[in-house]
């Protein structure tokens, strides 16, 4: 009787660690802020790389949207995300986010948001497609949505009206396909994603042009939820700052088209923060 009420007890012991996700692996979710959702081979073998550098077991995630990625880490805070940097910037004041890295693009931790549609097209601005169809990543994507919105509002244009239709494709490969297709007149897309596009798509080259660019704008982080251990975050910052000195780290940042890591305080998305209040007043 003592055995089996020692082997009860450790049963329920392992299932209360496998409930509030002690005893599971911790999770690296990816969203739209990168190419090719899915079973994507380099966003896995990012993952096991930072897991072995870090010291910290983690899988790879794949999200719909920035939303499920905020809800998630909400409740799973020892998780990690690469995200858009509007959701950071809420979530950090609503939930305690943490931000982790900041990626270097093209040798620099900002990007711009580009206004897209097919060559040959004559606008020149964002505002020369009034009552035609603005393809658009997510609600809450920074370069997909907020900046357009925030542009438009500071020539006293509402997006909503200013558009026929506001065309939601859950990324900015779809935005980018949309426009392609013909689907949409215009659209705003993330310049890294746009690039990477282009890279596995060089016959798209030639069919699209950028109309305007806007921004640079702090690039997509990498966040945590507000539950990861200090030691942790130490942990997972040294490993994804000296990336670029790895040789595999290398390798595998080759493959994302990014330089490396560097590590920011949260305040250096105000820029983002400022655009949201505006929009929201």
């Amino acid at each position: 009787m003592k055995y089996i009420s020692g082997l009860i007890g450790v049963l329920l012991g392992l299932f209360v660690l496998s409930g509030d996700g002690v005893a599971e692996d911790a999770k690296m979710q990816f969203s739209g802020v990168v190419l090719v959702q899915g079973d994507n081979p380099v966003l896995r073998d990012f993952t096991r790389w930072l897991s072995r550098k870090a010291d910290y077991t983690m899988v790879p995630a794949y999200a719909d949207s920035y939303q499920s990625v905020s809800e998630s880490l909400k409740e799973h805070g020892n998780d990690l995300a690469w995200t858009c940097g509007a959701p950071f910037a809420h979530d950090h004041v609503t939930d305690g986010q943490l931000l982790v890295a900041v990626p270097l693009f093209q040798g620099k931790p900002v990007y711009h948001s580009l206004t897209i549609t097919r060559s040959g097209r004559q606008e020149e601005k964002i505002t020369d497609f009034a009552g035609q169809v603005l393809a658009y990543s997510d609600p809450r994507s920074n370069s997909g949505f907020v900046v357009p919105a925030y542009v438009l509002q500071e020539q006293g244009v509402d997006i909503s009206r200013h558009f026929r239709l506001l065309l939601h494709t859950g990324m900015h490969e779809g935005s980018i396909r949309a426009v392609l297709e013909g689907l949409a007149d215009v659209a705003n897309v993330d310049e890294y994603v746009y690039v990477e596009y282009l890279k596995s798509h060089p016959l798209a080259k030639d069919k699209l042009k950028v109309v305007q660019r806007f921004g640079p704008y702090p690039f997509t982080p990498i966040v945590a939820g507000n539950r990861m251990p200090p030691d942790v975050l130490k942990r997972l910052q040294q490993a994804l700052v000296g990336m670029a000195a790895d040789k595999r780290g290398s390798e595998i940042l080759g493959r994302l088209g990014l330089d490396g890591f560097v590590v920011k305080d949260a305040s250096f998305y105000d820029p983002i923060v400022r655009m949201l209040s505006a929009l929201h007043q």
